[in-house]
C-alpha cells in the first residue's frame, strides 16, 4: 500500500506536473493519489519535512526559475505558467528562497 501511494504521490507531482495548477490544494492532490488529506499531509510533513504549502511552491519555484533562465518570458507570464496565483506571490516567495527579486537573479545567472 504504501509503495503504491508514494508512486502515485510522485506520478502526480514529477509526471503529471500537478503543481502548476494554481487553485491546487490539498484536497485536491490527496484524491488524485488516492489517499485521504489526513495521510497526505502527515506524509508531507514527516517525510518530506515541509508543509503542503512550502512542498507545493518550492516546486513551483523550480519550475519558475527555470523558465526565467531559459526563456525570455515575462515575469508576469513565468508567475502563470507556475502555477502561482499572482505576480506578486511569485516574487514574494522568489525573494524569501534566492534573497535577489527574479529580474536580479536572472541578470546574474545567465550566460550571454
Amino acid at each position: 500500500m504504501a509503495y503504491n501511494f508514494i508512486k502515485r504521490f510522485e506520478e502526480c507531482i514529477y509526471e503529471e506536473q500537478i503543481y502548476l495548477n494554481p487553485k491546487l490544494t490539498l484536497t485536491d492532490l490527496a484524491l488524485k493519489v488516492g489517499t485521504n488529506r489526513t495521510y497526505l499531509s502527515n506524509y508531507i510533513n514527516h517525510e518530506l519535512k515541509k508543509t503542503f504549502f512550502d512542498f507545493i511552491n518550492s516546486l513551483r519555484l523550480d519550475f519558475a526559475t527555470q523558465l526565467l533562465l531559459n526563456t525570455n518570458l515575462t515575469l508576469e507570464v513565468i508567475a502563470e505558467k507556475s502555477g502561482f496565483n499572482s505576480l506578486s506571490t511569485f516574487r514574494r516567495y522568489f525573494m524569501y528562497v534566492h534573497k535577489v527579486s527574479p529580474t536580479v537573479y536572472k541578470r546574474e545567472n545567465v550566460k550571454l
